[in-house]
């Protein structure tokens, strides 16, 4: 003879919980917390702030290297601009001695305005409720 299968008793009802309940409830972080925790979204943060500075500085070495770093082989290639004399002085000296100087000015001033605004607007995401001084 056969025995029956053995069949759980029904004990009633069954309480289905979802595990996210136990989890802690999410709290919104500012961004300086993330930044200053070095967590993934602050490193985002700190990163796109490097890179903008960055970019400042490679846009205004390279106009530099395009321009003044120009200018020998600008005089290499044409002999009547190292023949040409003001007063006395040769143009090359003219030109490197006093007009190079407000270009190196413009470029310093551009510059510091991309920085101070890079720097700004980082400021600004990282305390939005700060008054300006």
């Amino acid at each position: 003879m056969t025995q029956p299968e053995h069949q759980p008793e029904h004990t009633g009802r069954v309480r289905v919980t979802s595990p996210l309940t136990s989890a802690p409830a999410h709290v919104r972080r500012s961004v300086r917390q993330e930044i200053d925790e070095s967590t993934g979204i602050g490193e985002i943060y700190m990163q796109s702030l490097i890179r903008s500075q960055l970019r400042a500085a490679l846009t205004v070495a390279l106009t530099l290297l395009l321009s003044v770093g120009a200018l020998p082989l600008t005089f290499m290639a044409f002999d009547t601009v190292t023949e040409f004399e003001v007063l006395g002085v040769p143009a090359p000296w003219i030109i490197l001695g006093v007009l190079v100087y407000p270009g190196l000015l413009a470029l310093g001033w551009v510059y510091v305005r991309q920085a101070e605004r890079a720097e700004r607007d980082f400021a600004d995401l990282v305390q939005p409720d700060r008054t300006e001084p």
